[in-house]
């Protein structure tokens, strides 16, 4: 259902403070961050829909049984290029009903919650205009090693690293030039929080030798 066709009494905020609150008593206080960024022409295609069917994302670290973070790949990034899982959150959904949708959606594990990370609100700014937009990110656990994306042609590919390997992911991101340049700084942010959060836990894994 696209923005136009939610009646707007139904439509939930993009970000609500109750609805964090309770995701806080049920996994944890997020670190709350918010960025200005700077549009090009690709990221205001997107952000300035006015048929948008999202009104924010979950962004979603899901740790296999040796402790790495799932990342994923689409046909139409550039090469080498991965990152955390994402989705969005419709007008009508909660965020933890989004979130275990776009999990069986992209991924078809079984997991866990094990920790609400963050909430990184944006505010993108080209020319004269703003759009806002939200990422609500969390830490996840399954028991399986091979996920399988549901989607007809979402996901490409997916590989695994080690949450201090997840810098290395946020700094290819923000090293794209061309016109995904703006695209690659701003997914660079939420793999930076999610990178800060798990190393800053202790959640690496001891690796035998």
């Amino acid at each position: 259902m696209t923005k136009s066709a939610v009646p707007a009494a139904v439509r939930r905020p993009m970000l609500c403070e109750l609805e964090i609150e309770a995701l806080t008593a049920r996994y944890g206080a997020p670190a709350r961050r918010s960025h200005r960024l700077q549009a090009d022409e690709y990221i205001r295609r997107y952000r300035w829909r006015t048929d948008s069917d999202r009104r924010a994302e979950v962004v979603f670290a899901i740790s296999d049984p040796l402790g790495r973070v799932l990342l994923h790949a689409k046909a139409h990034y550039p090469a080498r290029i991965y990152r955390i899982l994402s989705g969005g959150i419709g007008w009508e959904e909660s965020v933890e009903e989004a979130l275990l949708r776009e999990v069986a959606e992209e991924t078809n594990l079984p997991v866990s919650v094990e920790r609400f990370l963050g909430v990184i609100a944006y505010q993108f700014h080209y020319h004269a205009e703003v759009a806002d937009f939200a990422s609500y990110l969390f830490h996840l656990r399954t028991d399986f090693t091979e996920p399988v994306c549901v989607r007809d042609n979402e996901i490409s590919a997916f590989r695994a690293v080690l949450p201090s390997q997840l810098l290395d992911v946020s700094n290819e991101l923000r090293n794209l030039i061309g016109d995904r340049r703006g695209w690659g700084q701003w997914r660079a942010l939420a793999v930076d929080l999610v990178s800060e959060q798990l190393v800053s836990s202790g959640v690496e894994p001891q690796l035998s030798v």
